[in-house]
Order: C-alpha cells, then sequence, then structure tokens
C-alpha cells in the first residue's frame, strides 16, 4: 500500500513540474484547499526557486499524510486530466447526430460518466473502465480508460461544449471508446470531420460559424479593387498597404489557428494551345499559424491576395479539401 502511495505522490509531483505556476494556481491549487499565499511561503522558507518543480516538491511533502490513498488517486487522475486540457495537442473534431437523450445540461454534467461506462461494461466485461471528467471555461473534459488487473488499455480523451452536437478526441482510431463516448453524450452515431488542430476554440469557430463573436467577414468575399491608401508616411500608390487591409478583412480580425491545410486540385495547363488537359495537383501546408503565414506570403508579394489560397481559408471547414474553381476562373 506505502508503495502504490509513493508511486502516487511521484506521478502528481510529476503532473504539477509540467504545469506553469499561472495554470497551476487556476486549475490544480483548489483541489488541496491550500492558498497560493502560503504555498508561496512555504516554498520559499525551503530557500528553493520559485518554479513548478520547487511548489510540487513542497506541496506533495505537505499532503502525503493528509491524503488517503483514495483520495490521492482522485486528485492524480483529475489533475492528469487538467494538464491534457492545459496542454498543447492535436485534436480531432466529430460531428454527432441522432440525439438518444433530451436533458438538461445541469443533468447532464453529472450523468455522462455514467453513461459512458455502462456501455463499456456492457462491451468489455473482462475490462474495468475508468472515467475521469473535468469542467475548464465552457468545456466538459472526459478521459476514458479500460483497466484490468493485467494491463491498461489507451485513453480516450474528449472534449465537449454541453448540448451542442460536437466533441474534440485526442483520436478517431479507439473505435470502441469512441463508440461509448458518443452514446455517453447522448447520440447514437458520429461523423468524422476531418477537421484537426491544436487551438479548441479555432476548431469550434470554423465548425459552426456561431462560434466567431466577429462574423462579418464571413457572408461573402470583398471584390478586390485596389487604389491608393493614406498612410502615416503619406499615400501608398504601390498597392501594398490595400493589399494588407483586403487580406485582413477576408481573414477577418481574429480569425483561427490552422497549422495543417492538404488541397487536392485539378488545373488547366497553363498554356492550353500546347496541352489541353488537366492536372492534379496537391498543396500540403504545415506552419505555426496559417493565416499569419498567408498575411506573410501576401506582404512579401509570394502570393496575390486574390490566391485561391485566401479563398480556401476563408471557406474552410476541414484540414482536407478538394478544391474546385468556379468554371468563369477557369479560363
Amino acid at each position: 500500500m506505502q508503495g502504490t502511495t509513493k508511486d502516487k505522490l511521484s506521478d502528481l509531483q510529476h503532473i504539477i513540474t509540467r504545469m506553469p505556476l499561472d495554470v497551476f494556481c487556476v486549475t490544480a491549487l483548489p483541489e488541496f484547499g491550500v492558498r497560493w499565499r502560503e504555498l508561496a511561503k512555504a516554498v520559499r522558507n525551503a530557500r528553493l526557486p520559485m518554479q513548478p518543480a520547487s511548489v510540487a516538491r513542497v506541496l506533495c511533502k505537505h499532503i502525503s499524510k493528509a491524503l488517503t490513498a483514495d483520495e490521492l488517486d482522485d486528485i492524480v487522475a483529475r489533475l492528469r486530466l487538467k494538464l491534457v486540457a492545459t496542454q498543447a495537442r492535436t485534436w480531432h473534431v466529430i460531428r454527432l447526430s441522432e440525439k438518444l437523450v433530451d436533458e438538461p445540461v445541469t443533468i447532464s454534467m453529472s450523468a455522462i460518466p455514467g453513461r459512458i461506462a455502462q456501455v463499456l461494461r456492457k462491451n468489455k466485461r473482462s475490462m474495468r473502465p475508468e472515467i475521469q471528467s473535468v469542467f475548464l471555461g465552457d468545456l466538459m473534459y472526459l478521459s476514458i480508460q479500460l483497466v484490468s488487473d493485467q494491463k491498461e488499455g489507451s485513453t480516450l480523451y474528449v472534449a465537449t461544449p454541453l448540448g451542442e452536437p460536437v466533441a474534440l478526441v485526442s483520436s478517431v482510431n479507439a473505435v470502441g471508446l469512441l463508440k461509448a463516448a458518443v452514446e455517453g453524450l447522448g447520440y447514437k452515431t458520429f461523423e468524422n470531420a476531418n477537421l484537426y488542430g491544436r487551438d479548441i476554440k479555432s476548431l469550434l469557430r470554423i465548425n459552426n460559424r456561431s462560434w466567431n463573436a466577429n462574423a462579418e467577414h464571413l457572408a461573402a468575399v470583398p471584390e478586390y479593387a485596389p487604389a491608393p491608401v493614406i498612410t502615416e508616411n503619406g499615400i501608398d500608390y504601390t498597392n501594398k498597404t490595400y493589399d494588407e487591409n483586403y487580406v485582413d478583412n477576408i481573414l477577418g480580425p481574429d480569425p483561427p489557428v490552422i497549422t495543417d491545410l492538404n488541397i487536392e486540385t485539378t488545373k488547366y495547363f497553363f498554356d492550353r494551345s500546347r496541352l489541353n488537359k488537366t492536372i492534379k495537383l496537391a498543396v500540403n501546408l504545415k506552419t505555426e499559424d496559417l493565416a499569419k503565414t498567408l498575411k506573410s506570403w501576401v506582404a512579401k508579394g509570394a502570393i496575390a491576395p486574390t490566391s485561391d489560397l485566401i479563398q480556401i481559408f476563408h471557406q474552410i471547414k476541414s484540414n482536407k479539401i478538394n478544391y474546385s474553381r468556379p468554371e468563369s476562373d477557369e479560363d
């Protein structure tokens, strides 16, 4: 028993060490009923630097005698899930359909973990489900895992805005866990949206435009009509300022963060008098922030402000796109 408790304390210390102090104060510290002022004083008295590793060391020493093994186990599981929720990772969007239950959000909050466990017990009788849930902001986060005395299965992480037919999952390949999660959320089926990324709010905004606070730019692409622009240094006749403003207007004041974009399209050979055939093209873009990259390319003259890439980003609903220009633009 002591060995198990020691292992859990080691896990807890490792989790807290990986949390930035500001995240720790908001998401983890309330779990222990300790005030930051008292904890910071204990760290200073121990003559340790004020960093996550020091905080983890002092806190674990304090709670080792104050918590039971079961309480420690629950806290470790919740903090591991909070660490997943606050760290950058790839999330995949799934769209939920065929609603099975109609209940208030307040009931769903407590009922969802039990429903998931019930489905898993029915399908996997040789293993027991371990499910944790936490709330951060507008989202409910879940960790779902099957374990036995001999082995532990992989963990599926789920994030969802309760009451909406959408969820974000850490994997779309864990079919059994995924189906149980969907049923637990109160739906029968789901569809892979082929939309993934690291910024949850951006993914939700792309999936459903009602999540956009500033949606005016989404209505239609404005006409491109370059003209001189008055700047702080005079009048810009080069169209550079106009082009940058034009792209900003299309992408919006706070464009969603996308890191990957895969485009497949067909185009006619540039000189149809030589070769009157279409050519299949594939473009794979990988960047820290696609919107910033496109703006940079326009500013440097690498692409035109009317480039297909700008139009694609404006209409984006997935990381994998089959793009075709309107017929009038092919000529």
